[in-house]
């Protein structure tokens, strides 16, 4: 089982949106995949058509003990999710505490029988800071930190990197929503290989109507828009995610 976050300090930086198409992709390449909500949030049933926010889920999987493979759902396109699952603010931080001390329980749940050995797991997190992000980094093997082409997400990089460190995981970052039209989409992607070297996937992902036209359609991506920039786009970094893991 490898262990993927999606992960940004920003609002609106699209980590919902990339855990669900880039699992869509690397299903399409053939990888075992299960996505995880782990932000209470809980936008991921809405964009994969599933509006069940009342379903049990991760929560309770981890604090009542439920059985993981009952709490998994199937959409259309056949990805496996977990979603949230409701549980009250005092309840949600107290069990984030807990699984800081005993991360076991995370990875407990994850060595589940009904996932299996070769499933990539990608993971959903709230917006940094956050408990339950400190929670997923203590035991994940990749991080992509999303970053947009604006100044408040080059300023985020810094305020980051002490709860990057700590993670158990290599930690690389990903231009989202970029536009080479613009100047400053331009010198903010400059700014961006100034700053983190290597850990900026040498690649973007283009803003593209065609990405949210698929979620109201009910389709994925690659269905919708097969040779559009983003899908494109998510082939490349599904191919690099690919070469990580080999």
């Amino acid at each position: 089982m490898i262990l993927i976050n999606t992960m940004s300090a920003s609002g609106g930086a699209g980590r919902t949106s990339v855990a669900i198409v880039l699992a869509q992709t690397l299903k399409d390449l053939g990888r075992e995949v299960l996505l995880i909500q782990a932000d209470p949030i809980n936008m991921m049933p809405y964009q994969l058509g599933q509006p069940n926010t009342e379903h049990t889920g991760l929560m309770q999987v981890l604090s009542q003990d439920r059985s993981l493979r009952n709490a998994l759902l199937k959409t259309d396109s056949g990805l496996t999710y977990l979603p949230f699952g409701g549980l009250g603010h005092l309840d949600m931080e107290k069990l984030a505490q807990q699984c800081l001390i005993e991360p076991e329980r995370i990875l407990s749940l994850l060595r589940d029988a009904s996932i299996a050995d070769s499933t990539v797991v990608i993971c959903d997190l709230p917006r940094w800071p956050s408990r339950w992000c400190d929670v997923f980094l203590s035991v994940s093997d990749l991080n992509l930190v999303l970053l947009v082409p604006d100044a408040n997400s080059m300023l985020s990089i810094d305020l980051m990197m002490s709860s990057l460190l700590k993670s158990r995981g290599a930690s690389y970052y990903l231009m989202n929503r970029f536009d080479s039209s613009h100047v400053l989409h331009l010198d903010m992607w400059t700014l961006g290989k100034m700053k983190l070297g290597h850990r900026l996937l040498p690649f973007f992902m283009h803003e593209d109507q065609s990405l949210s036209e698929s979620f109201a359609a009910g389709t994925t991506l690659s269905q919708h828009a097969p040779q559009s920039l983003l899908a494109e786009d998510f082939f490349k970094l599904s191919n690099w995610i690919n070469a990580e893991l080999a």
